[in-house]
């Protein structure tokens, strides 16, 4: 379902509306930002994160990276497959509802796992993808395990690291999944009939980081923020440069047990 978009809004004292994805500034002051996270992770479960820390250059390379991987020959592609469950895929994603073109690269994301599988993504130049890559993920744990701390914080954690400590060791179980939904060749008429890409689904682990292109596409479904049982798909607003943040079922399950 496609509904027009909605402009993200700095999260403010009053409750946001039905369909607003709340905006949090990362570069906030820490007693202020641990509050609207909480806030944002308890009435929305999803949140736009501007001002996050993450350098452009390193995006940008993940970015160049990716798209010379997908632009090889399928066989060359192929080499990097198949997802058992790391590793290249495309088309069949899933269960019920993903349907039309994609294909997608997931990675462990420890630089030892990385620095192996570039030996097949690039052959050429191994390090050119695994160093992109690393410096990438490194980034990105980095935001990640600060969004927990300060949902630590701000849920008044004995312990407010205890979260981060699940996620900020090398060998933790976080992965990085790269999605390319190729130039579609079905008529608009399929298009808009049969949809094209990830069915409708949850996310089961603590915190999903996502950045996309200029394109729009994805989706979500927001609560009212209330407990009134209202709830409304909107379409992201693409932006390159921020993150947009989804609370998994494992920290969803704790907020509710905190």
């Amino acid at each position: 379902m496609v509904v027009p978009s909605a402009a993200g809004r700095e999260m403010a004292p009053e409750s946001l509306p039905l369909g607003i994805i709340p905006t949090v500034d990362m570069s906030a002051p820490c007693g202020e930002l641990a509050r609207r996270l909480v806030r944002a992770c308890a009435e929305r479960g999803f949140f736009k994160a501007v001002n996050h820390g993450v350098p452009p250059r390193v995006s940008a390379r993940m970015d160049a990276a990716a798209s010379a991987f997908f632009a090889r020959p399928g066989q060359a592609k192929q080499a990097a497959g198949p997802p058992d469950p790391l590793g290249y895929g495309s088309r069949n994603i899933g269960a019920n509802g993903d349907v039309g073109e994609l294909e997608y690269l997931i990675l462990h994301a420890d630089p030892g796992a990385v620095a192996r599988k570039a030996k097949v993504i690039d052959k050429d130049d191994p390090s050119r993808f695994s160093v992109a890559v690393n410096e990438y993920v490194g980034a990105v744990r980095h935001l990640a395990c600060r969004v927990l701390d300060l949902l630590g914080e701000g849920l008044g954690l004995r312990d407010p690291t205890s979260l981060s400590r699940l996620i900020s060791a090398v060998d933790s179980d976080s992965l990085l999944r790269i999605n390319h939904y190729p130039t579609s060749r079905s008529s608009a008429a399929d298009i808009s009939t049969k949809g094209i890409g990830f069915g409708e689904h949850t996310d089961p682990q603590i915190l999903s980081l996502l950045r996309a292109n200029d394109v729009d596409g994805l989706q979500v479904l927001l609560p009212d923020g209330h407990g009134g049982g209202d709830e409304q798909w909107v379409q992201v607003p693409a932006d390159p440069s921020a993150f947009f943040i989804n609370v998994g079922d494992l920290l969803q399950n704790n907020m509710i047990l905190f």
